[in-house]
């Protein structure tokens, strides 16, 4: 199965920071005028063989998605696995943009093994293929080719590609050896 990886538009986390959000907070914020206008391109550039639109369920992909929608016939399912990279398992203790910093500097020296005596128990690299190639596998049997919009560390993990600019697109074939 063709699935082409699309990394959300450019968010805008103004809102959620005004209302003093932290931790799985953040994740309602949504994109700034530029990834409206970035997932609005995106979406008359899809390729033709695209089924099914799959996205995260986190705000800044959710909008995405639906900008990319408007300009196909294409339906969108939302699953969620296919989510971010988790820097707090628990969901309880994270507080801080530093934090967050601090989190994905060790993540990236341990990215198979979350250290026991690292104050934060994040989600390694294994745990997100896992997580997201669990998603794809209840669709390999019924689509030939879907778009997944979702989040750049996702993609990182997928691809083995360092970066995505907001809104750019990568093709796996499913399955992969991730």
């Amino acid at each position: 199965m063709k699935v082409y990886l699309i990394r959300h538009g450019e968010p805008d986390y103004t809102e959620v920071k005004a209302a003093h959000y932290v931790s799985y907070g953040r994740e309602f914020g949504g994109l700034t005028p530029a990834g409206i206008g970035q997932a609005q391109q995106r979406g008359q550039t899809l390729p033709p063989d695209i089924q099914l639109i799959l996205t995260s369920p986190y705000t800044r992909a959710l909008q995405t998605a639906l900008e990319i929608a408007r300009h196909t016939t294409i339906p969108v399912q939302v699953e969620l696995g296919l989510h971010e990279w988790q820097p707090d398992l628990t969901g309880t203790q994270l507080q801080t943009d530093a934090e967050v910093t601090q989190i994905y500097a060790e993540y990236q020296r341990s990215p198979t093994i979350c250290p026991q005596n690292f104050p934060f128990q994040y989600e390694t690299a294994p745990a997100v293929c896992e997580r997201v190639n669990a998603v794809l596998a209840k669709y390999a049997n019924d689509y030939d080719c879907l778009a997944c919009v979702t989040h750049g560390e996702v993609m990182h993990q997928l691809t083995g590609q360092s970066t995505f600019n907001y809104c750019e697109m990568a093709t796996l074939n499913y399955p992969t050896s991730h």
